[in-house]
């Protein structure tokens, strides 16, 4: 059962991070700091429903609610860029960014 949803998140995340980098109009700047991100927050994984804190891969620590908030920012960033509007992109990304560096720990 472990196998398997290993196997379905890492489908998951692999799908989204195409989508993400396919098809977007915003420049290319914005695509590696989007990436980056992406790296992050796709590292953030609950492993029980309710779990109230996560750990990302560099060892920052979040709660389920922040990387759940991240998560959906990077939907709607790359939704903004595919319409368009790197300026929406920019500003939701920073505020992502923001929250990564306040919970950043060196390794």
């Amino acid at each position: 059962m472990n196998n398997m949803r290993s196997m379905l998140v890492g489908a998951a995340s692999l799908i989204l991070t195409s989508a993400y980098a396919f098809g977007s109009e915003c420049d290319d700047k914005l695509a590696t700091s989007l990436h980056e991100c992406q790296r992050i927050v796709g590292s953030l994984r609950p492993d029980k429903a309710g779990q109230m804190r996560v750990f990302a891969s560099d060892g920052s620590e979040f709660t389920a609610g922040q990387a759940q908030w991240m998560s959906g920012q990077l939907k709607l960033i790359a939704k903004a860029c595919d319409h368009g509007n790197a300026d929406e992109a920019s500003r939701r990304l920073a505020e992502v960014q923001q929250l990564i560096s306040e919970h950043h720990r060196a390794t």
